[in-house]
């Protein structure tokens, strides 16, 4: 699957605290792809070194691989000690809600939208159209320039982060197992090891079911749409390699030679871009042919082509006896008094969401404890 790996760790609601580790990919389908699990005292330097240490034993050395995360110091501290061929890079959501906590920003500030825009970018100049007006505001172009263009910006990074901009996919497996974080680490990790079972099975079964060429729900998805722009388009021939398309807006030269567009969406997501797609629809080129390895359907299957076993009862255990022998103590962390806290504690930055109720619109409430009157309508 495409090398871009999102890593992140959230915190254990147990007796004995502690934090989880999760690193996660994307599947050709765009389904989170668990890759490995960690369970550490504290997010130091420490710990995510120990944690980068065993997920590079299980994928190896693994080209043009890029690590996506927060603005953890830990993090930034390690990755290239374990990973020093691989590329960083920072979640544009976390930097966008530290750029509008430090730059005090507000919710609904243009400069946010701007920094979304040019975050996402794939040419440099579409992203410099974006920046320049985010540099009317001085402190805050300086802020971002200094966290590194080439950790949040797509266009300025050396790899491929292809559209993987967030780590979503490490805060969703976060959300999935949040009942299961409350329970002791044997109870967690046999919850951990049926989710998989079932992800394993589900989409086994979904990849051997496909008819399509690429995954059905992104591939396949992203090149019909691409198809219908591409129809619209009008197609130059400059050379025998290169032909220039007309979109009525930035325009696309592509060269086949290369593989390339001047858009660098093609390049950026290995996928056909609508001016690849209108060359192909215009040299009669199956279309298909330039789409990455990645998206097809039988590297989706080949993903889920082990199978994931339930752990077994612990009476069916085959416990080795040096095993049996230690002696494992709880870890040294401080029960603190009263009830533990089970929600999650928003971040700074973050923007919270209110909610009104339905019936009176007001809020603090919802429908179901709604106490206030509601005027009849004048019915004449």
């Amino acid at each position: 699957m495409r090398p871009v790996i999102a890593v992140d760790a959230t915190h254990l609601k147990s007796k004995y605290k502690g934090v989880m580790f999760v690193a996660n990919a994307f599947d050709g389908n765009r389904n989170i792809y668990p890759l490995a699990f960690g369970i550490g005292d504290l997010e130091t330097d420490a710990s995510w070194h120990w944690f980068f240490t065993k997920l590079h034993e299980a994928i190896g050395e693994c080209p043009n691989l890029v690590i996506i995360s927060d603005r953890n110091v830990s993090i930034e501290n390690v990755w290239n000690k374990v990973f020093p061929t691989a590329q960083h890079g920072i979640c544009f959501y976390h930097m966008k809600g530290n750029m509008k906590r430090t730059c005090k920003l507000k919710k609904h500030d243009h400069i946010l939208m701007h920094f979304e825009k040019a975050a996402k970018s794939y040419s440099i100049a579409e992203f410099d159209c974006h920046f320049r007006k985010i540099k009317r505001k001085e402190h805050v172009a300086q802020y971002l320039e200094e966290a590194g263009l080439h950790k949040w910006s797509r266009a300025h990074m050396d790899g491929r982060r292809y559209n993987v901009m967030t780590t979503n996919i490490a805060e969703s497996i976060n959300s999935v197992l949040r009942f299961a974080r409350m329970m002791p680490v044997v109870h967690l990790i046999g919850e951990i090891m049926n989710l998989l079972v079932k992800w394993f099975t589900e989409r086994r079964d979904l990849a051997l079911n496909c008819t399509t060429t690429l995954c059905p729900n992104f591939g396949e998805k992203k090149l019909r749409n691409r198809l219908e722009d591409a129809a619209r388009m009008n197609v130059v021939k400059v050379n025998n390699a290169q032909y220039n398309v007309l979109d009525g807006y930035m325009d696309g030269l592509v060269d086949l030679t290369n593989n390339s567009c001047s858009c660098r969406k093609f390049q950026l997501e290995q996928l056909p871009c609508k001016h690849v797609v209108a060359v192909c629809r215009f040299l009669k080129v199956n279309v298909y042919s330039k789409a990455s390895r990645y998206y097809t359907r039988k590297t989706w299957m080949n993903a889920y082509s082990d199978s994931i076993y339930p752990v077994q009862p612990h009476g069916r255990w085959d416990i080795p006896e040096d095993v049996r022998s230690q002696v494992v103590l709880p870890p040294m962390a401080r029960v603190m008094p009263g009830r533990r806290k089970k929600l999650r504690i928003p971040s700074h930055g973050e923007g919270t969401i209110r909610r009104k109720c339905s019936r009176c619109g007001s809020g603090g409430h919802n429908k179901s404890t709604c106490k206030n009157n509601i005027p009849l309508r004048n019915v004449s």
